[in-house]
């Protein structure tokens, strides 16, 4: 009796984390970046940003062709320090204030130990931070309280390593390629709108930041820029950008949130959603999946997707390649077929696979080339 209620529970779970991903991307396949960097400004609602001649490059920002302006984004609560844990972690882990945490470091789920136990990696970069795995509340215009996963630092459940919290100096800005999967930038307090001006801020997201944005455009990437809250005047409303090459450009009106934007990227990379990001919406309608994903300069299609009986996979590049091979994961990160690919064009078949929301994994010699999210109808 008990073995059978083990397994009755097993196939409820999996029918319901298959609907929560199906969900998640409201029937659109989500694009999966190969780098995504998020700055977070500080207390000034939209109004006081969109349209204003203080913020020329971010107005220029929120205007172009690769980029999303949300026009209905909202924080969650009041003050900094808990919307920045909500935009993390899902939940503000029971701080309502800015002081510092009595209950450091937390164990609770958070982005940054779901990417690193996905195998793949998190940095935060901080202007002011004095050194590597820097757990002080302050030093210069840093301030702990703008830097959610630092509450994370250690060695426990779902901590991350204090290699994880570096310096923006660290940032690779001669070569983006460098970059983690998904990273943090930032600003000190005179250049995150704070305690400097709406002006400071704007030139610093240009000077620091320009670069990896027109890069991002070419080099599927996005770039993330949010509010942590406004002053106190728009109900919490507040600018949020979405930039990149696989974003149609565009105002776009749904109602987001910090829960929105953490739900987005953990679905975009299949992890789990984590605390109230499970009953978010997923920003599905801004997105424009590309046919050809290039990484590390190899070159491949999978097609179609969605898919019904077959999938068939192109690589120009196989001769530079040896025991390549093509995985598909379902929805509990369980292997569920594994092909060897031997010719430029293979032609698999999926009608086996129950339909729903998959993974496919193109491995070469153990090493991942890439992870994508792809629908088995």
């Amino acid at each position: 009796m008990v073995i059978f209620n083990l397994i009755v529970v097993k196939k409820l779970l999996s029918a319901f984390l298959l609907f929560s991903f199906v969900d998640a991307v409201s029937q659109t396949v989500l694009p999966v970046p190969d780098h995504i960097v998020i700055v977070i400004l500080e207390n000034h609602s939209y109004s006081q940003i969109i349209g204003s001649s203080e913020a020329p490059y971010i107005n220029a920002l929120a205007s172009d062709t690769n980029s999303a302006l949300f026009t209905n984004s909202y924080g969650i609560e009041h003050p900094s320090q808990p919307n920045y844990l909500d935009l993390y972690s899902g939940c503000n882990q029971g701080v309502t204030d800015d002081n510092l945490p009595s209950t450091i470091p937390f164990t609770t789920v958070n982005l940054g130990s779901q990417l690193i136990s996905s195998e793949k990696t998190f940095i935060t970069y901080s202007e002011d931070l004095p050194n590597v795995g820097f757990n002080g509340a302050s030093s210069g215009k840093y301030r702990r309280k703008h830097n959610p996963a630092s509450n994370w630092m250690g060695t426990g459940t779902n901590q991350i390593p204090i290699t994880t919290n570096q310096p923006f100096t660290a940032f690779p800005s001669g070569n983006f390629t460098l970059l983690p999967d998904v990273c943090y930038v930032i600003p000190n307090q005179d250049n995150d709108m704070h305690d400097g001006s709406i002006t400071a801020a704007d030139n610093w997201i240009y000077n620091k930041l320009s670069s990896y944005i027109q890069w991002a455009k070419t080099n599927n990437s996005l770039f993330i820029l949010t509010f942590d809250e406004d002053d106190h005047t728009m109900n919490n409303q507040i600018v949020t950008i979405f930039t990149g090459q696989m974003v149609v450009g565009g105002q776009y009106s749904e109602t987001i949130n910090h829960y929105s934007i953490l739900r987005t990227i953990e679905a975009m990379y299949g992890l789990p959603y984590a605390c109230n990001a499970s009953t978010a919406t997923t920003v599905s309608d801004c997105w424009t999946v590309a046919d050809v994903i290039n990484t590390n300069q190899i070159n491949f299609s999978v097609y179609p997707n969605p898919a019904s009986h077959f999938v068939t996979l192109e690589i120009p590049e196989i001769s530079l390649l040896n025991k390549l091979k093509l995985s598909f994961l379902n929805v509990l990160g369980e292997k569920v077929k594994e092909v060897p690919i031997n010719s430029t064009i293979s032609k698999i078949q999926v009608e086996e696979l129950a339909p729903g929301y998959y993974l496919y994994r193109l491995e070469n010699e153990g090493e991942v080339i890439k992870t994508a999210n792809i629908i088995i109808k």
